[in-house]
């Protein structure tokens, strides 16, 4: 298991739960709901990521890394509840697109399935060890956590944009 995912389940679980308990931190995706729903494009979706993170890290009283870290990682899991819905849409999507081309498939041609789960499985690997290596410049310092956790939520929310464009075949939009 890759140390990035040790180290984000540690924090997720162990002091975070029992600080985000004792201090009430509460995480809504409101704000980042609010925001995607406004956004006209690309960029402007991409804008939205981390804005339900940012409110709730807002709301904490005595505020500490390990409260941002929470804040961050809250965020996360709403993006990965997301990601799966935008993937199996995305496969749907997929499946549909190799009955199209399936004479052309026949002949050789990948088929947009196999291709969408390597993707998803290469982007899994690639993000934790780009999000570790993100932590590991600083080692040692209190935002270590912080800065993994602020990199797999920014990681994460983009696949999953990705993924409901590729789902609702929406062209990307600057």
């Amino acid at each position: 298991m890759h140390k990035l995912v040790l180290l984000l389940a540690l924090l997720a679980t162990g002091a975070a739960s029992a600080t985000a308990s004792a201090k009430g931190i509460g995480f809504s995706p409101e704000a980042t709901e609010s925001c995607l729903a406004k956004a006209d494009g690309s960029a402007a979706r991409a804008a939205c990521i981390g804005k339900s993170a940012e409110a709730c890290y807002a709301a904490v009283k005595n505020r500490s890394e390990v409260d941002e870290a929470t804040c961050l990682n809250s965020e996360t899991e709403w993006w990965r509840g997301r990601m799966e819905a935008a993937y199996a849409a995305a496969e749907k999507r997929a499946a549909m697109s190799d009955i199209e081309f399936a004479p052309a498939i026949a002949q050789g041609s990948p088929k947009m399935v196999d291709d969408l789960a390597l993707m998803h499985a290469a982007w899994k690997d690639w993000s934790e060890k780009r999000c570790f290596y993100a932590a590991d410049g600083r080692r040692g310092k209190d935002d270590r956590s912080v800065v993994a956790s602020r990199c797999m939520m920014q990681q994460t929310a983009t696949q999953t944009l990705l993924l409901e464009d590729a789902a609702s075949k929406r062209a990307p939009k600057p």
